[in-house]
């Protein structure tokens, strides 16, 4: 476990430095920007998110998979994992580009006024997708100094892009996305350096069939995932108005807290899962790191629920107070969304990854269903309370799934603790 949080320090450092700064900026954007900028900026990030994952149809994964096992040639692996990538994402950009009007206009809902940061962000689909890929590279070759310098310097160039163009040339939301353009041009020079002894002009059809066995399963995973997160704030911009939608989302953004903590912890779930699972005493470990780690998702929420209304004043301005009282229940659904890579252990050590599809699909067919009979009576806190069920019906899900195929075991009567910390924030936030 000494590695684990070695790890965790070392690679998730520079992670909590990029959502750190992002919370730290929200007084600035929210001061400049007007609601209906701040909530169309929301519904942008929202595409980005699904469009960087599926782009590359999750190969990525695969070739994570395969990484530390026998008998592969790595360079051959890392190779055809890089030029699949690519290939595929550039398909994606070119059909995204082209219909861009049928995803503003019917999809989201967004104003054809924005069009420029919706272009921008899609241009960015193949950098993103090749810049996720060498990070994951550097993490498995264990580089942890180069990885927080490259990360470090990617963040200051899209932090510097982006507060120019807002703050100084007053170009609005676009800025932001043009400095994530120049922050992923610049990561894919640095690591693409870094891993060029990975890098071979090479392609093996066998190595690229079996990583699409693994990933391509996760692909229904990965839509429903943003069906399940971006559902609600859809509806909040249809059903209510884009104000209402930019108030929700700064309790949104300062709930993204907590992927301070899951950003570090994904960056290494995967190497020490893969390279350790068939250590003996690996499970008891797991379970020790499952406790702690629910404890802290605990304080973090009793002290986010404590402090919600201060914290909605510095981050942003009284016109957002309104986001305190969504800020508690948030932080049940972020919990859990942190917790779900102890409950995969299982289904990703066997390969069967059919699993992860099943259990997001029926989660989020369980969220459409609640917000459809809900959201009328109860307005927007409707929308992260059945966020909350459909993210704990993944879990239970794929735990049990894990469990029959390794036979291991979670404290989960924890999970009790996050309930209670999420609802008796919000009740003390009504108060």
């Amino acid at each position: 476990m000494k590695r684990f949080f070695r790890d965790f320090m070392l690679y998730g450092m520079a992670g909590i430095f990029g959502k750190l700064a992002a919370l730290l900026l929200m007084p600035v954007y929210t001061g400049i920007l007007t609601q209906e900028e701040y909530g169309a900026m929301a519904l942008i990030l929202l595409c980005s998110g699904v469009i960087d994952l599926i782009s590359n149809l999750n190969i990525h994964s695969g070739i994570a998979r395969d990484y530390y096992e026998d008998g592969v040639r790595r360079t051959k692996l890392v190779s055809t994992g890089l030029f699949s990538i690519l290939t595929v994402s550039m398909t994606v950009l070119a059909m995204l580009f082209a219909s861009r009007h049928f995803w503003m206009d019917h999809v989201i809902g967004l104003d054809r006024k924005f069009e420029w940061p919706f272009v921008v962000m899609l241009c960015g689909v193949p950098f993103g997708s090749l810049q996720s890929y060498f990070f994951l590279l550097t993490r498995f070759k264990k580089k942890p100094v180069l990885y927080m310098i490259g990360t470090l310097t990617a963040l200051f160039i899209r932090l510097g892009v982006s507060i120019y163009g807002v703050v100084v040339m007053r170009a609005g939301i676009v800025s932001i996305f043009v400095g994530g353009l120049a922050a992923s041009l610049f990561s894919i020079c640095f690591f693409g350096i870094v891993n060029r002894n990975l890098i071979e002009l090479t392609f093996s059809r066998d190595y690229l069939k079996r990583a699409l066995l693994y990933s391509l399963p996760t692909l229904p995973a990965i839509l429903a995932g943003w069906l399940d997160t971006s559902v609600g704030q859809v509806l909040i911009s249809r059903s209510f108005s884009m104000e209402e939608l930019g108030v929700y989302s700064v309790a949104v953004s300062l709930a993204s807290v907590f992927t301070l903590i899951s950003e570090a912890f994904n960056n290494i779930w995967s190497p020490y899962l893969f390279e350790n699972y068939r250590q003996e005493g690996f499970w008891r470990e797991i379970r020790r790191l499952f406790t702690l780690i629910v404890f802290g998702l605990v304080a973090v929420s009793v002290l986010l629920s404590l402090i919600a209304k201060p914290v909605v004043l510095i981050f942003s301005n009284p016109d957002y107070i309104e986001a305190s009282r969504y800020l508690p229940l948030l932080c049940l659904p972020m919990s859990l969304y942190m917790l779900f890579p102890f409950a995969s252990a299982g289904v990703s050590i066997s390969r069967d990854t059919r699993h992860v599809g099943i259990a997001y699909v029926c989660g989020t067919a369980l969220n459409l269903f609640l917000l459809f009979v809900s959201v009328g009576r109860l307005g927007i806190i409707a929308v992260p309370l059945c966020l909350s069920v459909s993210r704990l019906t993944a879990y239970i899900y794929l735990y049990i799934v894990s469990r029959k195929k390794v036979g291991y075991r979670l404290p989960n009567a924890l999970l009790l603790l996050l309930a209670v910390a999420a609802i008796g924030g919000y009740l003390l936030q009504r108060g």
